[in-house]
């Protein structure tokens, strides 16, 4: 019908070798903060503020792991000097993360069939199948406009009922369709957002990610929605979907009643002073009429810094 469904492909032009390079070591050196080294597919998807193909970015890698080289490259994989022991684990936390898809999969489907939800996309470490044993299940969460905190009340009655099964679900962030453009604009959202794994409410996904272009400043190469490495893929295929159930289709007619506007505001009011009495310290949680950014434990401030450290050491040319 003509209508865009996803952002366009960055435009590839020639760059600089040492520039390509220079954004290979940025991309893997972010991986390192989070333990995980990187193949070759995955340091060109992530390249740093650099559209390059993926000819250009091998040879780049290439040169980076050549002897004297910034880089180490064994089995595929690309580390930093010291960081060759981040093979094995990426594999074992791999099998971790294929073991808890499944619950991902079903409380996110779950969770997409509550009222007033439009998209359920799983985000932090299991996106990445980096993951420990007793992690917890990361979903941003889409919901309509003047319904998200009681959307969020009938998500948190999941959690806590998945805790019954030994699951931990962790919505830690929820927006309304009037919040798509994240006002956090850093590396750090740059790749919460390319690396976003929507299973229920692609549609909304696109939507999510045509109202963050500036992401294509950071990650360029990084258009398309996240394919799980073939390595460490599970067998079955994560298909997005959303569904309603005939209780959801009723719950949702009940609290789009005028009751269910007087029990979004107090359930509001009553969620932000409770979150506001644990305070804020990191600065990043933030709290309103369409979001709830439950970030409370300074995990971007420390990501940022981590990676700041390791770029000054590489410019340093420490090993």
């Amino acid at each position: 019908m003509g209508v865009r469904t996803r952002p366009a492909s960055p435009r590839l032009t020639a760059r600089p070798a040492s520039q390509i390079e220079q954004a290979a070591l940025r991309t893997v050196a972010y991986a390192d903060v989070f333990d995980y080294p990187l193949h070759a597919l995955e340091v060109h998807r992530y390249l740093h503020g650099t559209a390059a193909t993926m000819e250009a970015t091998e040879a780049a890698l290439n040169r980076c792991s050549a002897p004297g080289g910034a880089l180490c490259s064994r089995d595929g994989f690309y580390t930093l000097h010291g960081r060759e022991g981040l093979i094995a684990l990426r594999d074992r936390r791999a099998a971790v993360a294929n073991r808890l898809w499944p619950a991902a999969l079903s409380y996110g489907r779950f969770i997409a069939g509550l009222p007033f939800v439009r998209m359920v996309a799983v985000t932090g470490s299991l996106a990445w199948y980096n993951v420990d044993e007793g992690s917890d299940i990361d979903y941003l969460i889409v919901t309509k406009p003047g319904r998200l905190w009681v959307g969020r009340w009938l998500i948190a009655a999941v959690g806590r009922a998945a805790r019954l099964d030994g699951v931990r679900l962790c919505p830690n962030y929820v927006i309304s369709t009037r919040a798509l453009a994240l006002a956090d604009r850093n590396v750090y959202t740059a790749y919460e957002v390319v690396r976003l794994t929507p299973i229920a409410g692609l549609g909304m996904y696109w939507r999510l990610r045509r109202a963050n272009p500036w992401v294509a400043a950071y990650l360029p190469n990084a258009a398309n929605p996240p394919r799980a490495p073939e390595r460490d893929a599970p067998r079955r295929a994560h298909r997005p979907n959303m569904g309603r159930t005939r209780l959801a289709r009723l719950t949702q007619r009940i609290l789009e009643s005028p009751l269910g506007a007087l029990l979004e505001r107090w359930e509001m009011k009553y969620r932000i002073r409770k979150r506001l009495k644990v305070g804020n310290e990191a600065g990043e949680a933030a709290y309103g009429v369409d979001w709830c950014k439950d970030h409370v434990s300074g995990h971007a401030r420390r990501t940022l810094a981590a990676f700041a450290e390791r770029v000054r050491a590489l410019e340093a040319g420490a090993p």
